[in-house]
């Protein structure tokens, strides 16, 4: 970091503050003051500051001193636009609709005309997958953090599946603290479970009777009571158990719901609600989790891994199913268990933050399907 870089610094936070490191390197610069020094509010001013400066600063406490990390933002030379956001959103809806077309037996190679079929689908799961990256994307300009569109992810494959990998934003710019972190990692999983349940109710809604289900069914495959031949089931969770054997009355079989487009992505709402609250490392759940008590959060998220471990490793004894393996294997080698601090995770969660942060884990409980897909 350059001299007059530095001196801008210095100038923002004032001379109660000591160089304690500078990066030989790189962008990077770490000042040391007491704990006692500085209120909350002063904290936040130079936060401020310092952003507003194009400064990337964090508070980290060790024993009775705050240690202020100073790293500098770098221009990039030119903005990227959102064409590449509105072409994978129009290439996703394509997909979907190709995925929704084959789920109520309309076959696109035949006649291409035949994915206007998957309509429903693909405007319940879009809606969302949207719902949620813009829960995210809303939280985070509220507390002025930098980020991008989502970027969806489409996929182009005949047969059966959800024709799309689901969508992500980025976030460019760090969050100031763990009140920012809990509005951002809350507010995608609850904006898309409040939609998940939308689409829920109104196929529950639409659901036909016993025999009305049977005569559907059979316009797309012939109606199996017997589970002769290889039949593609559906996991339950606990609360969508709720919707379809309490509410229902258990009258659609799990190997029939992907037939039922608003049902059948409201299940999979559920399931995208459930992986991302997963609370380990710097996936949504691990966000809140880290938000409601800090560092500690790394012991749940080795103890959740562990717990993970475990189903799988009982579902392949009893079941064959690798269903989890490929996200022991994303959480070990990329996402990993250890969060961040923010900027400033001196500042204390509200109440009201405490309670939405265990809604939010709660709902992982209740949303997550142990074995969510299998054959017999």
């Amino acid at each position: 970091m350059t001299i007059d870089k530095i001196q801008q610094i210095e100038q923002i936070i004032g001379p109660e503050f000591q160089l304690f490191h500078k990066s030989r390197f790189g962008n990077y610069v770490v000042y040391r003051i007491g704990i006692n020094r500085l209120s909350s509010d002063q904290i936040d001013g130079i936060i401020e500051e310092l952003a507003r400066n194009n400064f990337y600063p964090s508070f980290d406490q060790r024993d009775s001193d705050l240690y202020l990390h100073v790293t500098f933002e770098k221009k990039t030379a030119k903005k990227s636009g959102i064409w590449i956001n509105v072409l994978l959103f129009v290439l996703t809806i394509i997909t979907t609709m190709m995925a929704g077309a084959v789920l109520v037996g309309r076959d696109y190679f035949i006649q291409f005309s035949n994915i206007t079929y998957g309509w429903k689908y693909s405007l319940a799961v879009l809606s969302i997958l949207t719902a949620h990256e813009f829960g995210h994307y809303f939280a985070a300009r509220y507390h002025k953090i930098k980020a991008t569109l989502p970027y969806y992810i489409p996929l182009p494959l005949p047969g059966f599946h959800f024709g799309t990998l689901g969508a992500f934003i980025k976030m460019k710019s760090p969050l100031q603290s763990r009140i920012a972190l809990l509005d951002v990692g809350a507010a995608g999983p609850l904006a898309g479970f409040v939609v998940s349940l939308f689409f829920l109710a109104l196929g529950y809604g639409q659901l036909p009777d016993q025999q009305g289900i049977i005569r559907f069914v059979e316009t797309i495959h012939p109606w199996n009571m017997n589970g002769e031949g290889l039949n593609l089931v559906l996991g339950n969770s606990l609360l969508f158990s709720f919707f379809n054997d309490v509410l229902a009355g258990g009258r659609l079989p799990m190997n029939e719901i992907y037939h039922f487009p608003f049902i059948f992505a409201g299940w999979i709402g559920f399931l995208v609600t459930a992986i991302n609250l997963i609370p380990i490392g710097q996936l949504d759940g691990g966000h809140i989790l880290y938000a409601l008590v800090e560092k500690r959060a790394r012991l749940f998220g080795i103890f959740a891994f562990l717990l993970l471990l475990l189903l799988n490793f009982i579902l392949i004894v009893q079941y064959l199913s690798f269903v989890w393996v490929l996200w022991i294997v994303l959480i070990f080698v990329l996402i990993g268990f250890r969060h961040p601090p923010t900027v400033n995770d001196t500042l204390q969660l509200t109440p009201n933050r405490n309670i939405i942060g265990w809604i939010c884990l709660f709902l992982f409980i209740l949303c997550f399907p142990p074995l969510p897909l299998y054959i017999y």
